[in-house]
């Protein structure tokens, strides 16, 4: 561990140890705090790990100088009010402190289908307006603006079976309110005791030279829908799980785009039934009509088609949704 660096540790998961995944900039791969005596010294890293667990505690920021050094920590908070990381810098009491790198937490819960972002998230990925955060949100509210996530597959099939010791870390682009594209770190752990993912987002600009490259034909997909007149939702074969709209559903869906809509429950089992087919036996659509009611409102009945990408290999399908007794002919 350089001096004068900042090490980011996550703390997930309360029945792991902390691990480092972020020396300044760089990745690291799930390395335990208490490995850090390879590369530092024993002495070092019993600081480095009294501060994490204070920090992780207390949820306050900790200080501590021992000899001519100095360690500092700055939690991570997440949306529940627990600590999902800590940053620690280490290095003389007289040197200055470079700023902080910039960090902020989410959770997913199976249970709701819903995000909860933690302070300062919504800041840091989608460059919001304060007035415009919110805490809760549906899955297409954050996949929807990602421009590049390489890792999907992989991430989609932990954070659906929620495997005890489950992880995954790799790098994603966002799409900011104000049209810039960002580079960020995503840490991912599974908590299948709370039936529920939670994430670190760190910043890492420096590495984001090709920030905003589209793969061609997520850009061929997304605009293509959104010129079919209907909504095109990429769903999880998995679960039946939307997380990202390609096209917007048309009203009187297009609340359906930023809330999640209670389904009918028997409805919601035939739609799960079609997604196990699909992923078993790919290449044919598949019609279904499903009732969906929004906050407040009356049931809609919804006329859907489901195909899959490309294989079942990959986990992912799309699902075609208008109102009943709408045209719902397009291209896609």
């Amino acid at each position: 561990m350089p001096i004068g660096k900042w090490l980011l540790l996550e703390t997930l998961a309360g029945n792991h140890e902390p691990t480092l995944v972020a020396e300044d900039a760089h990745a690291k791969q799930w390395v335990e705090a208490a490995r850090l005596h390879r590369s530092v010294g024993p002495a070092r890293a019993r600081l480095v790990v009294d501060a994490v667990r204070r920090c992780a505690a207390g949820g306050e920021p900790d200080r501590a100088v021992v000899g001519d050094h100095v360690v500092l920590a700055e939690p991570v908070q997440c949306a529940f009010g627990g600590v999902h990381g800590v940053q620690i810098w280490i290095g003389p009491v007289d040197a200055p402190v470079r700023p902080r790198r910039r960090v902020a937490a989410w959770d997913w819960d199976a249970f709701t289908e819903l995000a909860h972002h933690g302070p300062g998230l919504e800041e840091l990925v989608f460059a919001r307006e304060s007035e415009q955060v919110q805490v809760v949100r549906t899955p297409p509210d954050a996949f929807g603006r990602m421009v590049r996530f390489d890792g999907r597959v992989d991430y989609f099939d932990m954070a659906t079976r929620l495997d005890p010791g489950g992880h995954w870390q790799g790098e994603v682009d966002m799409l900011g309110d104000d049209d810039g594209v960002r580079r960020f770190q995503m840490v991912t752990r599974a908590r299948p005791e709370q039936r529920r993912v939670s994430a670190l987002m760190h910043a890492i600009p420096e590495l984001g030279d090709d920030a905003g490259a589209v793969r061609p034909d997520v850009a061929m997909l997304r605009a293509v829908s959104q010129r079919s007149g209907v909504g095109v939702g990429i769903i999880l074969l998995s679960s039946g799980i939307i997380y990202e709209w390609a096209g917007d559903p048309p009203p009187p869906l297009d609340r359906w785009a930023v809330e999640r809509p209670t389904i009918d429950a028997g409805d919601f089992a035939v739609l799960r039934a079609a997604c196990a087919d699909a992923a078993r036996h790919p290449g044919n659509s598949r019609r279904l009509t499903l009732r969906v009611r929004f906050a407040a409102g009356d049931w809609i009945r919804v006329d859907a088609e489901l195909v899959t990408i490309t294989t079942a290999a990959t986990g992912h399908g799309l699902l075609r949704v208008w109102s009943a007794g709408a045209d719902g002919q397009g291209d896609v």
